[in-house]
């Protein structure tokens, strides 16, 4: 039986999404700021002027320099324009070249993946906030104001864009402690905890042993207060063995 891991941590509610999905489990997205979308915008302009210049000599090459090329070539630089944004977040996945290229996405603000519908939506009305012709002034306003920096595309889509997490984590060895393996039996098989505690507890598992077991011990004992209590565990149980033994349980290695 999965046992809810229910432990509030303080974070800035400008960088963190917190959305409560329908199955009651707290999800955290780390929200994109400003100047990382501005890099991810730079980018997908500069692959959109390469499809554009692409489709121009297509067209020229394939009408053999005609007139008709041209009228084809501004069909082509008005699909583009408009359908690269919405095309490339509605069908892949909420990432257009640039916002792959900065580990971003584009997801819905009640952390579903959006679809066609939201992708066009937040790209029409984000159109007004773009460079002309405020030169990002109402965009950058609207994202400051918003709370959880969301243009006036993502306002009308209800979508926010997020950073995705890293996966070059340090992978953390199955615990052999005995001490730890002890204290395993006082958790139920399975438990569930947010996002943030994972990296918290992945991130200490995996450090540990650079430090000095007085200072594991100083570094631990917050956040295993809270672990004792909530898994009713001993009170003498050092702070080092509960962080480890609930991130095995928590994480699947044991």
């Amino acid at each position: 039986m999965s046992t809810p891991l229910d432990i509030t941590v303080d974070t800035p509610l400008d960088t963190v999404a917190r959305v409560i999905a329908p199955e009651r489990i707290l999800l955290e997205f780390p929200l994109a700021g400003p100047g990382r979308r501005l890099f991810a915008y730079l980018i997908d302009q500069i692959a959109l002027v390469g499809l554009i210049v692409g489709a121009f000599l297509a067209t020229v090459l394939a009408t053999g320099g005609s007139g008709s090329g041209l009228g084809l070539g501004l069909v082509a630089y008005f699909v583009l324009s408009w359908g690269y944004g919405a095309f490339c977040e509605g069908l892949l996945g909420g990432q257009t070249l640039g916002k792959r290229s900065l580990g971003l996405r584009v997801i819905s603000d009640q952390g579903a993946p959006i679809g066609l519908a939201r992708a066009i939506t937040r790209n029409v009305v984000g159109a007004v906030d773009g460079p002309a012709p405020f030169f990002f002034m109402l965009g950058f306003s609207s994202m400051v104001l918003s709370g959880r920096f969301q243009r006036l595309g993502d306002l009308a889509a209800g979508t926010i864009v997020v950073a995705l997490e890293r996966k070059d984590r340090t992978p953390v060895e199955r615990p052999r402690e005995a001490e730890v393996l002890e204290i395993m039996e006082w958790l139920p098989l399975r438990i569930e905890g947010s996002a943030r505690l994972e990296r918290a507890l992945s991130d200490y598992a995996a450090e540990r042993h650079q430090f000095a077991p007085a200072r594991r011990a100083e570094m631990a004992e917050p956040l295993a207060r809270v672990l004792r209590h909530r898994y009713q565990f001993p009170a003498e149980t050092r702070a080092d063995v509960v962080l480890v033994a609930v991130h095995a349980r928590l994480s699947g290695l044991a």
